[in-house]
């Protein structure tokens, strides 16, 4: 059995555990994850016991020379297709996710009987395993090497948005696919804009630079923050460079398995209130990433979640002072029984 089948085998253990009958996946990241192929256009149905894939003509060969345990056919219309199945299946507790659906195919699912049920196949890409972590690994170490590389090309004079495009390019030169997002590259009194809109700034004299980026590698992303100053960095700089600094090392020192998710966001807001510059820490700590960006669990203050070994976590505090700078240090961590490996270094 791999991966992916052993992906499907827990997600029919799932439907049984909920008493549902099947579920309808229609959003290429699912259907990537259970199946390992890569391409758009297909409808999925799995069942507590079997699971079918309905496709375009031009892709079922393909689809079949890849995954044998999904039955494939290519219907005339693939979600009449999926009603029937389910019809002649007499699934009459059959589940979407409208989380991962556009609003018209959400309606027509509704339309046909079907009922909404968030979160099922999440769950079960919260902790990763096997070759997800290695990949993992690959995706953020080509992060963490291109910042390596751009971070002496970043000259007085150049503008935010050469930077990122310039970071892109040495990611992809890398082996990445692409960028993760969009890439955050801000100057002076725009890196204290925590989500700034990379513009066509230049890079004064004497300023703070803040670099969020990350790349996909073979379908997973990565995530990592830098801060440093281009010049000569003044008292008020290395105060709250130092205090960020010390509050991320606190946060993942955290980290590590049966830890609730709140305590990292507290390891790290306790710290930087302490020091005086709590309401300039104005987002949640970290959030969880893989096959997306922003993945279960929750770093922040409302966090129920509980940190298990093999999830895959960002931890990113930051003081944000407006007008002047921001400065911003994150990691991408893989949670472990007694700590954790930072992946972005």
């Amino acid at each position: 059995m791999n991966i992916h089948e052993k992906r499907l085998h827990d997600l029919q253990c799932l439907l049984k555990k909920e008493k549902l009958d099947a579920i309808v996946l229609s959003r290429p990241l699912e259907q990537v994850f259970f199946t390992g192929f890569r391409m758009d256009g297909m409808v999925m149905l799995v069942s507590r016991s079997s699971a079918w894939a309905f496709m375009p003509k031009m892709l079922l060969d393909q689809f079949k020379s890849k995954v044998s345990f999904f039955s494939a056919a290519a219907p005339e219309s693939l979600l009449e297709a999926v009603i029937l199945k389910m019809r002649d299946g007499k699934f009459k507790k059959t589940i979407f996710e409208p989380e991962t659906e556009t609003y018209l195919r959400g309606r027509f699912w509704r339309k046909k009987g079907l009922s909404e049920f968030r979160g099922l196949t999440a769950g079960l890409r919260l902790v990763k395993e096997g070759e997800e972590i290695s990949i993992l690994r690959q995706s953020c170490r080509i992060a963490a090497k291109a910042f390596g590389i751009i971070k002496p090309r970043i000259k007085t004079g150049r503008t935010e948005v050469s930077v990122s495009r310039e970071l892109e390019d040495i990611m992809q030169a890398m082996g990445a696919r692409g960028p993760s997002f969009s890439l955050i590259v801000g100057f002076g009194p725009d890196s204290a804009l925590p989500h700034h809109d990379t513009s066509a700034r230049p890079l004064g004299a004497n300023e703070a630079v803040l670099l969020d980026f990350g790349c996909v590698y073979n379908g997973y992303c990565s995530d990592i923050t830098r801060t440093y100053f281009h010049g000569k960095p003044d008292k008020e700089f290395k105060k709250i460079y130092s205090i960020v600094e010390a509050a991320q090392k606190a946060g993942v020192k955290k980290v590590r398995a049966g830890v609730k998710a709140a305590e990292v966001d507290k390891a790290c807001r306790d710290y930087i209130s302490d020091a005086g510059f709590g309401q300039y820490f104005i987002h949640g700590t970290g959030h969880g990433v893989g096959l997306e960006i922003h993945e279960a669990p929750t770093l922040n203050t409302k966090s129920r979640d509980t940190l298990r070994a093999g999830m895959a976590v960002t931890v990113e505090p930051g003081i944000y002072l407006p007008g002047k700078f921001g400065v911003r240090i994150e990691d991408s961590v893989l949670v472990k029984k007694g700590g954790c490996e930072i992946l972005t270094k």
